[in-house]
């Protein structure tokens, strides 16, 4: 009999006091996302973003970083974790808002599996990421997913200030 634990939701929301257009152009553009990923701690990272004639632009950032994780956790994860993270960024309406479905694959036997979109209430937007993370960990899986949850957070949280600053022109 096998026991199947539950995945951990996540439901993050992001502000800019900007037009959607800039703040999809800011979340797809290789030198925000090299920034972004500096200021957060990697200690490398490979871009690759692919854009469409039609609008839709796919985001493949890989990321290596220090794993600072709990010592029960050391043992499957080891001292840095890559992760893989893909945004497929489907054709953007006039004003540039929008959805995605995005992925995360970590070095670590965790998956983040979700949605973004882009939305727009007056002059402000709105990045929004949900989803699930799921640990394939005997015992501590949910405690693993609770702890990627928490460091997506900060690391979205930590993405936001670097991004106002960013559509401000401070580069």
């Amino acid at each position: 009999m096998e026991v199947v634990g539950m995945a951990t939701t996540m439901d993050f929301s992001q502000t800019y006091d900007f037009p959607p257009a800039a703040v999809r152009e800011m979340i797809s553009d290789p030198d925000f996302i090299a920034e972004r990923a500096t200021r957060t701690g990697s200690t490398s990272v490979d871009i690759e973003v692919a854009e469409e004639p039609n609008g839709s632009t796919t985001v493949i950032v890989e990321r290596v970083m220090p794993a600072n994780v709990p010592s029960y956790a050391k043992s499957f994860v080891g001292e840095t974790l890559t992760i893989t993270e893909r945004q497929e960024w489907a054709v953007p309406a006039a004003d540039g808002t929008g959805t995605a479905v995005a992925t995360a694959e970590f070095s670590a036997p965790l998956t983040f599996t979700g949605s973004m979109s882009i939305t727009a209430d007056g002059d402000t937007t709105t990045v929004r990421t949900f989803g699930e993370y799921k640990a394939s960990v005997p015992f501590v899986g949910g405690k693993v997913e609770e702890m990627a949850k928490d460091q997506t957070i900060r690391y979205l949280t930590k993405e936001q200030e670097i991004g106002r600053s960013w559509l401000q022109g401070e580069r």
